[in-house]
């Protein structure tokens, strides 16, 4: 469905060279593989391929007449004051701000709320383009030290270095993970260490406190209790919600850790929890008696206690709710405990920030700081949540509408659609600067479907759609498009949907299984590749979620809805019901390194090739294009510029797809 509107003369696609000898065994299955030369990103035909794909891009995104207007309203909300909740350590307060158009924001520290803040840590002076970023930060104990871990270019690799909070001096130490330029490398992650390190000393002098090289794909995550008596350590396999705890009573050293050296061992840790069986997460502790949240016969959460000195009498505190998510627990105050619950997961509010006395009789909640953005009215917009039944029938699917107020339900109007539907992630309301402009200035309406994959219900609604049931989030997300166009909101033709990595993966796969029911697809940095997404980084620890291609019955799940083994030419599937590929912009950066670019390549490549340059006259004249970003990563850490010009170039693509014109 749909047309390239106002661009008259066709494309002219880059041609890519088709390897027809790489052929992979799967099974007693032969699997061609032709573009896999763009699995490497260091060689010149890729860097080629990449090239002349970003200027057919630009070739189109020029003609799309909103782009810039787009940009233009985006840049002027985006120009405001906006706060994270400021945390105590110490005696000190920490908070992250941004004027607005910073590309990254400010670290600030004050002796008090009331008191004036001082930058603490600015990371827009680590680089001229704003692309060094600050992904985390822990302040000691005492406040007297920052330690920060910086992203280069979006990278998931990061460099931790260590501040001296009173002057703001830098320390020598330094902690890499990387020595090449992280980013863009292939390699599997494997091997995983967890180190001690000494202040003032070379990384090289750090203990090794546990490996497991019998495990390869373990991960390890270590902290110490607060009251600095227990390091306790996560251990997880891959990306599934489930992880063992150990422990080390610390007090056992005598001479502390620096003593430890000499040992020349690993840490002997007591095993509390040694299977994967479940979530634990500790809130905290007195003494030996450790307080978590569970998911242990409890897929929707709990709350647990057990004293160390008895690891096997373990007792409820809060019980798993009937309905709702207990989404976290912390402690506070010393005697109490906050508890965060998700009901049926607000996006017309910018940002607030509560304040809450919790030594009160009855705490009372009060604005300590709310971000306005000019222009924007609420009053203008209306949400609504939905529950749609899936293609089973037993399923209601949630998904939330948002749209100005009082439209008419005729089908007339553009329709973006977002849904992610994977990992036990839950996508709530949020405010989005780029989708009120569409919204205003559009006519758009914005939906979210809470398909299952997610973590909206808790971890049964996950395993829902994940593994052999995968397929029911491409149907949930299938259904909740027909509802909007059954129920007037949209259609065909005017409808896009988009997602981000296995939301990227979601659109790949209702565009091959559904291609008539769209009328523009935006597939962000997507995991298209599902026979070969274990052999590149950290993609291994997708098994959980997806399978294995190696085992013969997870291959057959895989290679039933994997983007790349599943393009088909739509024409000539239904000759009675001629139809085309959506309109589609397929999103990646060179140094996304959770989900290589050669994911979004290859797909590029094949479908291309298959659905245009491979027939004479295609019936496809929707166009297949790629935007590849420059020093840009899976998404976190992004300058605020390279967001803006992101969501210009997607939504102007979308509008001109979708025929939308500009509303003043």
């Amino acid at each position: 469905m749909g047309s390239l509107t106002g661009i008259d003369e066709s494309l002219q696609y880059p041609v890519a060279r088709r390897d027809e000898s790489i052929v992979d065994d799967y099974h007693g299955f032969k699997i061609p593989d032709p573009y896999r030369w763009l699995e490497d990103p260091d060689a010149e035909e890729v860097k080629d391929f990449v090239q002349k794909q970003a200027e057919l891009t630009d070739s189109v995104l020029n003609k799309c007449d909103v782009r810039d207007r787009l940009r233009e309203k985006i840049t002027k909300l985006f120009d405001s004051p906006q706060y994270d909740a400021p945390f105590k350590q110490g005696n000190k307060y920490f908070y992250f701000h941004n004027t607005g158009l910073q590309p990254q924001s400010v670290l600030y520290v004050q002796d008090s709320l009331d008191a004036e803040a001082k930058v603490l840590l600015d990371p827009n002076t680590l680089s001229e383009d704003g692309t060094v970023a600050i992904t985390t930060v822990s302040v000691s104990e005492d406040a007297k030290y920052l330690a920060y871990a910086l992203s280069n270019s979006g990278s998931d690799w990061v460099t931790i270095k260590l501040m001296r909070i009173e002057d703001h001096i830098v320390e020598a130490d330094t902690l890499d993970g990387k020595e090449v330029d992280a980013g863009i490398e292939t390699d599997s992650n494997l091997y995983h260490e967890l180190y001690y390190h000494f202040l003032g000393t070379e990384q090289s002098e750090d203990i090794l406190c546990w490996k497991d090289p019998e495990h390869p794909k373990y991960t390890f995550s270590g902290h110490v209790t607060e009251d600095g008596q227990y390091l306790v350590m996560y251990i997880r396999e891959n990306f599934d919600q489930v992880n063992k705890v150990y422990y080390y009573d610390l007090s056992a050293l005598p001479e502390g850790l620096e003593g430890f050296r000499k040992s020349n061992g690993l840490l002997p840790f007591v095993k509390l929890i040694d299977r994967f069986d479940a979530q634990y997460e500790v809130v905290a502790n007195d003494d030996s008696v450790f307080t978590f949240r569970t998911s242990k016969d409890a897929p929707k959460y709990k709350i647990v206690r057990v004293d160390l000195r008895e690891p096997n009498n373990w007792s409820e505190v809060v019980p798993e709710a009937e309905r709702d998510v207990l989404e976290s627990a912390s402690a506070a105050n010393f005697n109490q405990m906050i508890l965060s619950y998700l009901s049926d997961v607000n996006f017309l509010t910018p940002g607030i920030i509560y304040q809450c006395n919790l030594k009160t009789e009855t705490p009372e909640m009060k604005i300590f700081r709310e971000t306005s953005v000019p222009g924007f009215d609420r009053s203008e917009f209306h949400v609504h949540q939905v529950f749609v039944p899936s293609k089973d029938g037993s399923t209601k699917i949630p998904m939330f509408i948002v749209a100005k107020k009082n439209i008419k339900l005729d089908g007339s109007h553009p329709c973006l659609l977002y849904g992610y539907g994977g990992f036990n992630a839950s996508i709530t309301p949020s405010f989005s600067v780029s989708r009120t402009v569409l919204m205003r200035h559009l006519g758009a309406v914005f939906c979210i479907a809470n398909i299952r994959g997610g973590g909206e219900y808790g971890e049964e609604w996950h395993k829902d759609g994940a593994l052999a049931k995968k397929q029911n989030c491409f149907d949930d997300f299938i259904s909740a498009s027909e509802y909007l166009i059954s129920a007037g909101y949209t259609q065909s033709r005017k409808l896009c949907i988009e997602g981000e990595s296995n939301g990227g993966l979601l659109i790949g796969a209702c565009i091959n299984q559904r291609p008539d029911l769209f009328g523009c697809a935006l597939a962000h940095v997507g995991v298209m590749d599902m026979l070969r997404l274990h052999k590149f980084t950290i993609g291994h620890a997708g098994f959980s979620e997806y399978g294995c291609p190696e085992k013969k019955e997870e291959f057959d799940w895989l290679i039933k809805y994997s983007p790349l083994h599943n393009v088909r030419r739509p024409w000539e599937q239904d000759p009675d019901k001629p139809s085309q590929y959506p309109s589609t912009l397929l999103l990646t950066a060179d140094h996304d390194d959770r989900v290589v670019p050669l994911h979004s390549l290859k797909l590029l490549a094949t479908m291309q090739y298959v659905l245009c340059t491979s027939l004479e006259n295609s019936p496809q004249t929707n166009p297949i294009l790629g935007r590849i970003e420059c020093k840009a990563g899976h998404g976190a850490g992004r300058p605020t510029q390279k967001m803006i010009d992101e969501a210009a170039d997607c939504y102007g693509f979308m509008a001109k797809m979708l025929g939308a014109s500009w509303i003043e």
